[in-house]
């Protein structure tokens, strides 16, 4: 982690054409930086990839690092740099002729990346692909010139987090929040299914916690379980539910090596949600998610099969699918699964007969126990994430 492998230069990138190169390159770097490489690991990366030396320069005209130990260029060289066309010619004091690209977000100037040589356009853009990568590490690294005006409000903040999308300012932004991204928390995400919508709306604005709420559903992030459970508490309380636990159910998902995994993060947060709320638990996380977690990183095709066929026969009997989870959940009482369903126990045994002749095996067995157990989380995750593709705030 915070280097930039090797193996992501050279011809194969090359072959794939002058903007899809540096479209590669720029998301590797960017991504790298994110996971903590400093700014000498993405000169060198530029160097394996145009086979030209590098230097990075202040704004002011200071050398930050360099692969080949020169000391850069004079401050007004620098200056006449940051105000003039892309690309120009400049002299190095130890005198050398190098291509010079200003590192700027809008009106911000980062710094100058100086490549060493003679200019073409393979080369230039290229360098380019590297200035999102390294006005990030100037955000990071708290250089002056990198202070990058932020407009974003917390849900802002949030929704970039959850779309992946973190730009240097959603970094500074994030950090202002107290989202130390360079230890990427898990995203999080809460669901409220009471009636009191106005105060549930008031206790999320009065939550002093970084959050995008859309109607009953909340986003925001987490750095471990407590403090999941400590927001889910708070909005019990504050939405006056809080002898109906089961109204705020709360989830998140695991925790990214870099930010950009935070949406992955995310929407493994909202498909537990649906588990969750299939369940009726009130929490869940990715690490007390048990065999789901597996079950998350499968396509929907291969849950599909999986469900139909170990539940196929019954998929469509919503009593028979009822019953079996009862069955499973209190290990085959009889008598428990009759006052669970509300069932006389003589009709549980016969549901109970059915389920076994069209399963073609007894649900208690071990292997067909873990079996039904895994299709059924399965079926749920299926469920939950068509009712997220629906946009439905109804319950599970």
């Amino acid at each position: 982690m915070g280097t930039i492998a090797e193996a992501r230069t050279g011809p194969a990138r090359e072959r794939a054409g002058p903007d899809a190169e540096s479209a590669v390159l720029e998301r590797e770097l960017t991504e790298a930086v994110l996971a903590g490489a400093a700014r000498s690991d993405v000169l060198r990366t530029l160097v394996r990839a145009t086979g030209r030396q590098m230097r990075l320069l202040s704004a002011e005209g200071v050398p930050l690092a360099t692969t080949d130990g020169g000391s850069g260029v004079a401050v007004t060289v620098a200056d006449g740099v940051l105000t003039g066309a892309a690309g120009p010619v400049v002299d190095t004091l130890d005198g050398l002729r190098a291509t010079a690209l200003a590192v700027r977000a809008g009106a911000t100037v980062a710094g100058v990346l100086l490549i060493v040589g003679p200019g073409d356009p393979r080369t230039q853009a290229l360098a380019g692909a590297a200035v999102t990568a390294l006005l990030i590490d100037a955000v990071r690294a708290g250089d002056g010139s990198a202070e990058v005006s932020s407009q974003y409000t917390p849900a802002d903040v949030v929704a970039a987090l959850r779309s992946g999308t973190v730009s240097p300012s959603v970094w500074a932004a994030a950090a202002g929040l107290g989202i130390d991204l360079r230890r990427p928390p898990a995203g999080a995400v809460l669901h409220y299914s009471g009636s009191r919508l106005r105060a549930w709306s008031t206790a999320i604005a009065w939550l002093e916690h970084p959050v995008q709420q859309e109607a009953r559903t909340a986003w925001t992030v987490v750095t471990g379980e407590a403090v999941l459970a400590r927001l889910r508490s708070r909005l019990r309380l504050m939405t006056g539910d809080e002898s109906a636990g089961d109204h705020v159910v709360a989830a998140s998902g695991s925790h990214p090596d870099s930010p950009i995994g935070l949406a992955r993060s995310f929407t493994e947060a909202e498909r537990l949600l649906g588990l969750a709320r299939a369940r009726r638990v009130p929490l869940l996380t990715f690490g007390g998610g048990g065999v789901v977690q597996v079950l998350l990183s499968l396509p929907r095709a291969q849950l599909e099969a999986y469900v139909e066929a170990h539940l196929g026969p019954v998929r469509q009997r919503p009593e028979l699918m009822a019953t079996l989870r009862a069955w499973l959940a209190e290990k085959g009482s009889r008598q428990s699964v009759s006052e669970q369903l509300h069932l006389h126990r003589n009709s549980v045994g016969y549901r109970v007969r059915q389920i076994k002749n069209l399963l073609g095996t007894d649900p208690l067995l071990p292997a067909a126990s873990a079996e039904l157990h895994l299709a059924l989380a399965a079926l749920d995750l299926l469920a939950a994430d068509d009712q997220r593709s629906r946009g439905d705030d109804e319950p599970v």
